[in-house]
């Protein structure tokens, strides 16, 4: 088919529904996070508990809300393609008009989700400089419209004062062969990859390693979150537990105590079997197939089970090198590994090599499991030709510490900081620990009593905790703050029981400042703040002479330097 001409408004495929539940999702996740998914979840536990009547019709609350916020959001989304720009219309209560010029747009991105492959659609999505998330998204369209844009975008980059990076023909057989790749399935797309691309493989995850990353994930706090819940219902656990074993409960049903612990203990390992299950699964979904290589100044990953995604950075796009090892990564040896670029680029590089040439770098670039040898190998290559002895591995012997005097000031933060935030999770928790108790005989007033009574032991004990653990906190925050840098960069580790390393170069800082508290001021000391486009770096409690000195040396650095910092 003829994509429609310029002028025209257009709409997404209604399949786009789907995509706009997902966008809705996210941005109650990245709102509320992980405190907002375990009050949710507790809450409404402890509510169909208590009510199970309601189950049927919370159920089916929850779909119409999500039919409908997802409806919403496609009938009031519009588009247009005119000759020079890309306009988009979007949101329902809090409208949004975006504008994006051709010679503006940087990166193009075409995914293509299960449904989308079943019917031949595909999302695009649309980056400019100086942004990390993407400025415009077109999803569930027909692949004539990004081949359309394509061309527009690579047509306006020929006509710039730069120069383009390739023909529109270039860039539609690239995502024509990336696509076709995508669509028959990952073993094809691998020898695709391996026949169109002559860089080096340097990682390739097997079904172990999925298996472990599935481990180490957050989920397992909200297991044991839940089941504080459940435990409080034991009569209902007793029930649900023993009710599906049919010829078990009969011969449970006798031993009194025992049958019921037996069946809280079985409901208990049921629900862990369930989160490990979930976890893991959920890591071989997102990270199947996962495959890093290089390409010239490229890296470049692809991985997935069902949405087969890819991401790749120019090495002089990235900006930060971030290292995470957290204490269950620490127990496997392994560690997680980001490349935020500050945008993608369709323009020319002086410094790649003919490999590279129109590639698209759109999406911050991790590896979600790798090893010290692997990190080691990343670091060179993103500080190849200068920084080149800066440390990525928190384990590095070039590390120095900073003064002890951060343990007085971490215990502090923790007890002015920790001490109130804990009081107000105890509180709610009592509060839906109370509202989960099933009964229509009981006292309202008086489980209100029993619930403060609670809420107050137990904010005592936390309070008293809290003074006990503040030294042991500080000290450990200060043993695991550290830096290191060189003529050309910097490279800071902080952490508490795991480690996260952070390191730049110095031309590419967008900021530094320089504070001092007054337990500081009267020890000569000083905190180094240096803002880049992806983030922050700090290192706190060094002395004020050298704080000075490097501070001079960024802004020297940043002055002088030939090179573009993007």
């Amino acid at each position: 088919m003829n994509p429609p001409g310029p002028g025209a408004w257009q709409r997404t495929s209604p399949v786009a529904i789907v995509f706009f539940v997902g966008k809705s999702a996210k941005w109650v996740y990245d709102r509320y996070g992980m405190f907002g998914q375990v009050v949710a979840a507790i809450g409404v536990t402890a509510f169909l508990l208590r009510n199970p009547q309601y189950t049927v019709l919370a159920a089916l609350t929850a779909l119409l809300t999500v039919a409908l916020v997802g409806g919403m959001q496609y009938w009031f989304f519009r588009f247009r393609i005119d000759d020079d720009r890309i306009l988009i219309r979007q949101g329902v209560v809090n409208r949004a008009a975006v504008d994006l010029p051709f010679d503006r747009i940087q990166g193009i991105n075409v995914n293509r989700r299960p449904i989308e492959r079943v019917l031949g659609l595909v999302t695009v999505v649309l980056d400019t400089p100086g942004s990390i998330s993407a400025e415009g998204q077109l999803p569930t369209v027909d692949p004539e419209i990004a081949e359309q844009l394509l061309a527009k975008v690579a047509e306006h980059q020929a006509d710039g004062p730069e120069g383009g990076a390739g023909t529109a023909h270039d860039l539609d057989a690239a995502e024509r062969d990336r696509t076709a790749g995508e669509s028959q399935g990952p073993a094809t797309g691998a020898r695709l990859d391996a026949a169109r691309a002559r860089g080096e493989v340097l990682q390739e995850l097997a079904s172990r390693d999925l298996f472990r990353m599935g481990l180490v994930s957050r989920g397992f706090v909200l297991y044991g979150l839940l089941l504080l819940v459940v435990a409080r219902q034991v009569d209902v656990a007793t029930d649900a537990a023993l009710g599906a074993f049919g010829a078990v409960r009969d011969v449970l049903g006798g031993l009194g105590a025992f049958a019921a612990a037996v069946a809280v203990a079985a409901l208990a390992l049921g629900l862990l079997v369930l989160v490990v299950a979930t976890r893991v699964g959920s890591a071989f979904v997102r990270h199947y197939g996962y495959t890093l290589w290089r390409e010239g100044r490229s890296y470049r990953s692809r991985a997935g089970l069902f949405t087969r995604k890819e991401a790749a950075v120019r090495v002089r796009k990235v900006q930060q090198l971030r290292v995470y090892q957290g204490a269950v990564y620490r127990f496997f040896g392994r560690y997680r590994i980001e490349m935020p670029p500050i945008g993608g680029s369709l323009d020319a590089d002086d410094d790649d090599d003919e490999r590279t040439s129109g590639t698209v770098d759109v999406d911050t670039l991790g590896v979600p499991w790798a090893d010290s040898a692997l990190v080691e190998r990343i670091r060179s290559g993103v500080f190849r030709g200068e920084g080149e002895r800066l440390a990525a591995l928190p384990e590095d012997e070039a590390f120095t510490g900073v003064s002890r005097l951060y343990i007085r000031a971490a215990a502090l933060r923790f007890l002015f900081v920790g001490v109130p935030a804990g009081i107000f999770l105890l509180f709610i928790l009592s509060y839906m620990v109370a509202a989960s108790w099933r009964g229509e005989d009981v006292d309202r007033s008086v489980l209100f009593m029993h619930q403060l009574q609670g809420w107050g032991a137990a904010s005592a004990i936390w309070a008293a905790l809290s003074v006990v653990l503040a030294a042991p906190v500080g000290w450990l925050r200060w043993r695991a703050t550290a830096y290191m840098h060189d003529d050309d960069g910097l490279s800071c580790r902080t952490g508490l029981i795991g480690y996260s390393v952070e390191a730049f170069l110095f031309r590419k800082a967008q900021g530094v400042t320089v504070t001092q508290s007054p337990l500081q001021r009267r020890h000569g000391l000083a905190t180094l703040e240096v803002e880049t486009a992806c983030g922050s770096v700090t290192v706190p409690y060094i002395e004020h002479a050298l704080v000075c000195a490097l501070r001079d040396l960024i802004v020297y650095k940043v002055e002088s330097s030939r090179r573009r910092w993007y």
